[in-house]
């Protein structure tokens, strides 16, 4: 199986497994307690959290067999709309590039996301984006910003029965 079909049929299997839960937006907080499944191959997931004041964000991460990569993303910052989605995609040295498909305000959307390790956690990195056939990718992957990204700390992921 090629790299592509393997990431194509990871990006389908993440899609169906979404629930499809909606979320009033009243609580503005990520719960960090919330169910895990384990990944394929019985890995469990790794969780990571970001936080402050308002604002929060959960990233569950799940490196798979040749370095590829597949999770949940949820954000919920103050006074925006909620997004709750997957991604998938690769682990790239100390990097991981995938698309995140999300639903906010009921509308599913997919952008480009990157991440790179530092110490435990994660910071997310952001850059200059373009449309490509509905989905936001980045212009130039070589001049993403990891200096101001939301970086995500460690937390338990509970076990599931």
């Amino acid at each position: 199986m090629t790299a592509r079909n393997a990431f194509a049929f990871l990006m389908t299997a993440c899609m169906l497994s979404c629930t499809g839960k909606s979320d009033s937006g009243k609580n503005r907080d990520i719960d960090s307690t919330a169910e895990v499944t384990l990944a394929p191959g019985g890995k469990l997931s790794h969780c990571y959290r970001y936080k402050t004041e308002k604002d929060s964000a959960l990233l569950r991460v799940d490196i798979l067999e040749d370095n590829m990569v597949v999770g949940k993303l949820s954000y919920a910052f103050f006074e925006k709309d909620r997004n709750d989605g997957q991604f998938a995609g690769v682990m790239q040295g100390d990097k991981i590039f995938g698309h995140y498909t999300f639903t906010s305000e009921g509308t599913k959307s997919t952008r480009e996301v990157t991440f790179l390790k530092k110490g435990e956690g994660w910071v997310e990195g952001f850059g200059e984006v373009t449309d490509s056939s509905g989905v936001l990718i980045f212009k130039d992957r070589s001049k993403l910003n990891f200096e101001k990204g939301l970086y995500f700390e460690p937390v338990e992921c509970p076990m599931v029965p």
